[in-house]
C-alpha cells in the first residue's frame, strides 16, 4: 500500500513538473482576438452550380488558394471553411513597429520610382514642336548628360526616320502615278516591273538602249526613264529608312535606361546585405542613375531596417491582392529558337530587358515572361525532346522564366466571364506506347478554343500556366478538341502532381474578389481582451478557492490544490499542442474551474454522509469517492460529448464540420478541462487524503461547515 502510494505521489510530481516546463518552454498560442489580427470572410460565386459541384467547394478552394498564398505554411494564416460556399481567413497582425517600417520603406521606394519616365509620354513629345520638345527633354534629363544624350539620340533618329518615311511615301506615290501612265500608254506593266531592278544602276546610255527594247516612241521612252529613276531613288530611300528604323528602335529601347524597374530594385534589395553581389548591384544602380544616388541610399537604408520585420503578408491588402484571380488555368504558345515565325533579334531584345529590368518591365502585348515553377533542370525547358527548337528562357533574381506568347491565336486565357471555358477534369492515363500520361477534358467552349490554338500551332510547345506560373510545356502533335493527352517520360509522382495541379485550376466556380467581411482587431484591443479575460478568470478562481477553503476547510484546501493543478495541466496541454487560446478559451477555463470543484463537492458531501452514519474516516473517504464516481462520470461524459460536437465532431485540433475557431477554442479547452479535472479531482485529491491518513495527520473526523441540512 505504501509503495503504491509513493509511486502515485511521484507520478503526480512528475506530471506537475512536466506541465510547468512545457508551459514555460512553449507558451500559449494566442488567437487573433487576444493578440490582434484580421479576419476576412470570402464568398464563392456558385451561381448555376448543382449540389454535387458545391460539395466541399470551400475546402477545395482553400487548397488552391493556400498553394498560392502560403505554400510552405509559414505565414501563420488560418483557413476555416464555413459551409460549402464560404470560408474565413485569419491573418496575424503585424506589429506597430513593422507597419511603421513598411510605410517608411514604401514612401522611400515611391520617391525613388517617381523619377521614372513613362515611355509613352516621351514618344508623345516626339511630335511636338522642336523648341517644346527640347525643353521637355532638358527637364527630363535632370542635368544628366547621359540621360540627355539618350533623349537627343531618340529625337534625332525619330526626325530622320520621319523624314525618310515621308520621302519614301512621296516617291511611292510618284511610282503609282507613273505606273498608271505606263498602263494608259499601252505598255505591259508586269514586263516593266520585271526589268526595273535591272535598270537600277545603269548609265544613261545603257538605260536608254535597254528601254528601247520595250518602245521606240519618244514620249513613252521618257516616261520609262523617269519611272526608272524614281524607282531607283525610292529603293535607295527605302533601304535608308529600314536602316534608320532599326536605329530608332534601338534608341527607343534605350529609354529603359532612364527607369529603375520594381523587379530590378527588389532583386537588389532582397540580396543579403553582406553579399558581394548586392554591393555590386547597388553600385551599378548609382552609376546608371547618378541623379538618384540620394534616393537609392535612402531606400536601401530604410529597407534594411524593415528587412527583419518583412513578411510576405504584412497587410490584409496584400492578402486581398494575392487572392485576385487565384486558381486560374491558362495556355500560351512558346516561341522557340529556329522556328521560321520567330525573330531571334527580337527575342534577344526580350532577353536583354529581362536581365536588366526584370520580367514585368520586359513583357509587352506581344510576349510575356512567365516564371517556371520549382525548376531543377533548366535544360528540361530549353530542350526537352525539342533539341533543335529550345524554348527561350532567362533568369532574373535567382528565378527562371520562359518567354510565352501574348498574341491572338497563340493564347487561351480566362476572361472576366467565369463561364468563359473550363477544364472539366484531369486524370491519369497511358499513351499509345503504354507509358504514363496525363489526360484532360475540356468543356464544349474550351474544346472549340483549344482546337483553334492547337490547330494553328502544330509542332510547337504549349505552356500550361496555373496562376501565371508555368508548370509544363508539352509539344502539340495534332489538333486537339475537348479531350487530349500530355505525353512524355513521367514518373508516377510526376503524373499525380500534374493531375493535382491541373485539377486545382478546374474548380467550377470563382472567388468573389472582394471579401464580404473584413474585421481587424488591433493589438491593443487584443491585449485588452486578454487582460480583462485573465482578470475575470482570476476573480472567479479566487472566489472559488475562498469559498471551498471556508466551507470545507481542510478538504476544501485539498480541492483548491487540485483546482490549480487542473488549470496548469490544461494550459500545458494547449501550449504543447500549440492550440489557439482564444477569448472563448478563457471562458472555457473559467467554466472548468467550476466543474473541477463540482466533482469534489459531490465527493465531500458523500464523505459527510458516511461520517454521519458513523463510519470511520478512512471508510468514509473510500465510500465517498466510490459512490460519487458514477455521478461524476455521467455528468462529465455528457458534457464532454457536447463539447466534442461543438469542436466539429472530429478529433479536436483538426478541421471539423462547421465550427468556427472561437467555438472550437471554447470546446477544446472544455474537453481538456473535463479530462484533467477527472484526474485531479478524483485521483490527485484521493492520493492526498491517503497520504494524510497514512501519516495520521487526519484521524477521526473531517471538519466541514453545514449551512443546509
Amino acid at each position: 500500500m505504501q509503495k503504491n502510494l509513493t509511486l502515485k505521489i511521484v507520478l503526480i510530481l512528475v506530471l506537475v513538473a512536466l506541465a510547468a516546463f512545457i508551459l514555460w518552454k512553449f507558451g500559449l498560442n494566442y488567437g487573433l482576438d487576444l493578440k490582434g489580427g484580421t479576419s476576412l470572410i470570402y464568398e464563392i460565386d456558385a451561381h448555376g452550380l448543382d449540389d454535387s459541384d458545391k460539395k466541399d467547394l470551400a475546402q477545395r478552394m482553400i487548397t488552391v488558394l493556400r498553394r498560392r498564398v502560403d505554400p510552405a505554411r509559414v505565414q501563420g494564416i488560418e483557413w476555416w471553411p464555413q459551409g460549402n460556399t464560404r470560408f474565413e481567413i485569419k491573418m496575424p497582425l503585424a506589429s506597430a513597429e513593422s507597419r511603421q517600417k513598411r510605410e517608411a520603406y514604401e514612401q522611400a521606394e515611391a520617391q525613388l520610382l517617381a523619377k521614372n519616365v513613362r515611355p509613352a509620354r516621351i514618344l508623345r513629345y516626339l511630335d511636338k514642336p522642336a523648341e517644346e520638345r527640347t525643353q521637355f527633354f532638358k527637364e527630363l534629363a535632370l542635368d544628366d548628360r547621359n540621360r540627355l544624350s539618350i533623349l537627343e539620340t531618340l529625337s534625332q533618329t525619330y526626325d530622320e526616320r520621319k523624314a525618310l518615311k515621308s520621302k519614301r511615301d512621296e516617291l511611292f506615290t510618284q511610282i503609282e502615278t507613273s505606273e498608271e501612265r505606263i498602263t494608259s500608254a499601252g505598255l505591259d506593266l508586269d514586263q516593266v516591273n520585271q526589268k526595273r531592278n535591272d535598270w537600277a544602276g545603269l548609265s544613261e546610255q545603257a538605260l536608254e538602249e535597254s528601254l528601247k527594247e520595250l518602245t521606240d516612241a519618244n514620249d513613252t521612252l521618257e516616261l520609262l526613264k523617269q519611272y526608272s529613276k524614281t524607282y531607283t531613288e525610292w529603293s535607295t530611300v527605302a533601304e535608308e529608312y529600314l536602316e534608320k528604323d532599326t536605329q530608332y528602335k534601338e534608341a527607343r529601347a534605350a529609354i529603359d535606361k532612364l527607369n529603375i524597374s520594381e523587379d530590378q530594385l527588389n532583386y537588389c534589395l532582397e540580396l543579403e546585405p553582406k553579399e558581394k553581389e548586392r554591393s555590386e548591384q547597388i553600385e551599378k544602380l548609382k552609376t546608371d542613375f547618378p541623379d538618384r544616388i540620394k534616393e537609392i541610399d535612402n531606400v536601401i537604408a530604410v529597407f534594411d531596417e524593415y528587412r527583419e520585420f518583412q513578411g510576405r503578408l504584412d497587410d490584409p491588402k496584400d492578402m486581398q491582392r494575392m487572392l485576385k484571380g487565384a486558381g486560374i488555368l491558362d495556355y500560351r504558345i512558346l516561341p522557340t529558337r529556329g522556328h521560321p515565325e520567330v525573330n531571334m533579334d527580337q527575342m534577344n531584345g526580350y532577353l536583354e530587358r529581362l536581365q536588366e529590368k526584370g520580367p514585368g518591365y520586359a513583357s509587352d502585348t506581344s510576349y510575356i515572361w512567365c516564371e517556371i515553377e520549382g525548376i531543377e533542370d533548366i535544360t528540361e525547358w530549353k530542350a526537352a525532346d525539342r533539341e533543335k527548337r529550345p524554348s527561350i528562357t532567362g533568369t532574373f533574381g535567382g528565378k527562371f522564366y520562359v518567354l510565352a506568347s501574348n498574341q491572338t491565336n497563340e493564347v487561351m486565357l480566362h476572361g472576366a466571364d467565369a463561364k468563359d471555358w473550363k477544364l472539366e477534369k484531369a486524370f491519369q492515363t497511358t499513351d499509345r506506347m503504354g507509358r504514363r500520361a496525363i489526360g484532360f477534358l475540356l468543356d464544349d467552349r474550351g474544346g472549340m478554343k483549344f482546337a483553334n490554338v492547337t490547330g494553328k500551332n502544330i509542332d510547337r510547345p504549349l505552356c500550361i500556366l496555373l496562376d501565371g506560373i508555368a508548370i509544363s510545356a508539352p509539344n502539340i502533335e495534332d489538333r486537339i478538341y475537348k479531350q487530349g493527352v500530355i505525353t512524355g517520360i513521367f514518373s508516377q509522382t510526376e503524373v499525380e502532381d500534374m493531375v493535382n495541379k491541373l485539377n486545382a485550376g478546374s474548380l467550377p466556380a470563382r472567388l468573389i474578389e472582394q471579401p464580404i467581411s473584413v474585421n481587424t482587431i488591433g493589438p491593443s484591443i487584443g491585449a485588452n481582451n486578454r487582460d480583462q479575460g485573465i482578470i475575470a478568470g482570476l476573480i472567479g478562481l479566487v472566489a472559488v478557492i475562498v469559498c471551498m477553503l471556508i466551507y470545507y476547510i481542510l478538504a476544501g484546501s485539498i480541492a483548491d490544490v487540485a483546482l490549480l493543478m487542473n488549470i496548469l495541466f490544461v494550459l500545458a496541454i494547449m501550449a504543447g499542442l500549440q492550440a489557439k487560446f482564444t477569448l472563448p478559451g478563457i471562458a472555457g477555463i473559467i467554466l472548468t474551474i467550476g466543474m473541477s470543484v463540482d466533482a469534489n463537492v459531490l465527493v465531500f458531501e458523500r464523505i459527510r454522509e458516511e461520517q454521519l452514519r458513523g463510519s470511520s474516516l478512512r471508510i468514509a473517504i473510500a465510500n465517498g469517492y466510490k459512490r460519487a464516481f458514477r455521478t461524476i462520470l455521467d455528468s462529465n461524459v455528457t458534457t464532454f460529448f457536447v463539447a466534442w460536437i461543438l469542436s466539429g465532431g472530429k478529433p479536436f485540433l483538426k478541421e471539423g464540420w462547421i465550427s468556427s475557431e472561437e467555438i472550437k477554442g471554447f470546446a477544446i479547452v472544455l474537453m481538456l478541462g473535463i479530462i484533467s479535472s477527472m484526474f485531479t479531482a478524483l485521483f490527485v485529491t484521493r492520493v492526498v487524503f491517503d497520504f494524510l491518513l497514512s501519516r495520521r495527520l487526519i484521524k477521526d473526523h473531517l471538519m466541514m461547515l453545514r449551512l443546509i441540512h
